[in-house]
Order: structure tokens, then sequence, then C-alpha cells
């Protein structure tokens, strides 16, 4: 029997790259890395650097997030503090982000939640009696757009390169850097991406085509998409081979349409019961990686992802449950209190697909379903 899956995220890699010069970002400095991981791992380092007298750092990372996250302030030597997020959107509870700080923290990071940011002026506001703070913003989820785009503001911002991220390389990352960059800063130079990627970006994409990815998805030995905590090796330079492909894929990922992002969003109203976090958080929403959507209950949220996934129609459950629940987390980072929000919000999160495999069909199933649901 063949299966047919639409992947969650991914789009195909240009693997021929272009004689233009790499994207600017205009009051920031550029550091190609070797990873996003290793970009926020830099970008807390620096804000380490900025109060050195204190003894034992802290950063504060959302209480529901990619383990990477943990894995960078480690690699940093930063012991994370996880503060809980809203139950109705990803963005930290502000009284809990307030409660948190110390005179230990040296820098709180905002994550862009797969396109929509966080309230970057609020978080601001509350870390304003402490200038000496960093605002890190993490940038992974999303690449920055023009202008109505929700702008830049963190003091550093964290953009990935790797697998199903908006602009793909499978790896690289870029820090953007407001302040001078320190020559001391811990980077290795680039390893030599060699004669290895181009297969890679070429299996890569075909292995985004529905009956490829379908015999992966379902294979019980490969555990993909598992999320699990894996510790940052080092920081090194981007490769110079990533670097001349990067031109390439922004220009494609500027002029991807976002015709399935209307659709989607016409598709969701069918079900009042669900909460659609783009459009409820419009004036922070640039183009989105996935779709996400709340579910009223943790067993609407069930019924509907595993419909969703016996058909094939891409949906996941992104992490399911609160960062220190994640295996390889615990021990490694401090808890605030209690995350009522988070477990809430991981509970009932599915995320649907916005690639160009999505079309009509699809688009007709996934509305079946969530009718019914």
């Amino acid at each position: 029997m063949l299966w047919f899956d639409l992947p969650p995220a991914g789009h195909a890699i240009a693997w021929r790259g272009k004689d233009h010069p790499l994207p600017q970002f205009p009051g920031y400095r550029s550091l190609w890395v070797n990873s996003g991981t290793a970009a926020l791992a830099a970008a807390v380092w620096l804000a380490r650097q900025r109060q050195p007298s204190i003894a034992q750092p802290e950063v504060i990372l959302p209480a529901y997030g990619c383990p990477d996250l943990v894995a960078a302030a480690v690699h940093a030597g930063v012991r994370p503090v996880l503060v809980d997020i809203g139950s109705e959107d990803p963005g930290y509870d502000l009284d809990a982000l307030a409660a948190a700080l110390s005179a230990r923290t040296v820098a709180v990071v905002a994550v862009n939640f797969l396109g929509i940011a966080e309230r970057l002026q609020q978080l601001r506001e509350c870390i304003a009696a402490s200038p000496q703070i960093a605002l890190i913003e993490d940038d992974a989820q999303w690449f920055p757009e023009p202008l109505p785009a929700p702008p830049l503001e963190g003091d550093y911002v964290c953009i990935s390169f790797g697998r199903g991220k908006p602009v793909s390389l499978l790896g690289g990352g870029l820090l953007l850097v407001k302040d001078s960059l320190p020559a001391d800063l811990p980077i290795q130079p680039a390893a030599d991406a060699g004669a290895a990627l181009l297969p890679k970006l070429l299996a890569y994409n075909a292995l985004l085509r529905p009956a490829a990815y379908g015999l992966i998805s379902r294979n019980p030995f490969l555990k993909l998409g598992q999320t699990v905590y894996k510790p940052l090796l080092t920081i090194r330079a981007l490769d110079a081979r990533r670097l001349t492909l990067l031109p390439a894929n922004v220009e494609q990922y500027m002029a991807r349409s976002r015709e399935i992002e209307g659709a989607l969003r016409d598709v969701l109203a069918v079900n009042p019961a669900l909460r659609d976090l783009a459009a409820n958080n419009s004036e922070r929403c640039g183009r989105l990686l996935r779709y996400p959507v709340l579910c009223a209950d943790v067993a609407q949220c069930e019924r509907l992802l595993m419909d969703l996934r016996r058909r094939g129609l891409g949906a996941t459950a992104m992490y399911q449950r609160p960062l220190g629940e994640i295996e390889g987390v615990a021990g490694r980072v401090t808890a605030s209190g209690d995350y009522p929000g988070a477990v809430r919000f991981a509970g009932r999160l599915i995320t649907l697909p916005l690639h160009s495999g999505v079309g009509v069909r699809e688009l007709r199933e996934i509305r079946r379903v969530l009718r019914a649901g």
C-alpha cells in the first residue's frame, strides 16, 4: 500500500546560485554562522559579555518552544529560566515575565512563532527599568520581509536556514547585531560543505513529494519530526557554498504567493470553535511558515489531528508539551513557576501546511475534516 503525505513545511531549495549581493539589514551588522542555534548562542554570549560582573547569568526563554533555545543558552554558559506564555497566544505572559526578571537576567529571548511576532515594544517596556538586559529576537521560524511586516527591533536578531525553515539551505544561520562585533567572539572557521551538499539539496527537494514523504514519515524507525534536546557542539562561520546559494533562495521566498494562507483562513471559518491565531494577531503577523490553529480543547485537537494525519494532510502538533517537559531539557533549565498557559496552548495547537503541495483537493479535504470536528 502506498501512502501519500504532505510535508508539514518546506519548499524546494534553489540549488543554483545567483550573482546577487547578500541581503542587508539596515542598522545591524551581519554574522553568518553554521545554524540558527549557533546564532542564538552567539547572541546570548554577547549579552552575557555586557554584564561580566554577574557570576550566574540567566536568560529568559518562553515555556513553550523548541529545545534548541535551551541548547543555545547552555552553550553560551547562561542558565535558561522558563517563563509561561498565554493560553491563547504564543507570546509571554507579561506578568509572569516581569516577576521572573532579576539582577542575574542578561537577556530575554522573544520568539517569532511561525511568522507571528512577539510584542516587542511591550517587552521593551517590561525591561525598561533594567536597560542592561538585552532583547534577543529569535526569528528562526520567519524571515524578515519589507514593511508592513513586523520590523526588526531586537538588540540581536537570530535567523535560521535549517531544514523546513522559510529560507532553507539545510543548514546555516545569521546573527544581526546592533552593536559592533567583538574580536574575541568564539567562532570557529567554516567547515567545507564539499560535493555532498548538492546531493543533499536534490534529495531534500525530492522528499517534498507526497509519495516520497509518505514513505519516510510513516516509518517508525526514522522518528521523523521527534522533538528532543540536542546539544550545540560548536559555533562556526557559514560555509561559502551556502552563502552563494542564499540570494537565490531569498528571492524565491519573497516571490511566493500567499494565496494558501488566505484560503486556509476561509476554511477555518467552517468551525467557529477553532481559534485562528494568524487572523487574531494580524498586526503582528508576517508571512507564515505553517498555519497555526488552536482547538477548543485537547479532545478536539486529538480528534482533528488523527483525522488530518490519516488523510496525509500535513497537520502537526508542533512540540506537544511545555519546553521543560521535552526529553533532555529537564535539569538544564530553571522553572519560574507553573506553566498553565504553555500546557493549555501545547495541548490544543494544530498547524496546517502552507507550501505549494497544498492544492484545491487538499484544501477541500482539510475543510471537510475541520467542519466535522
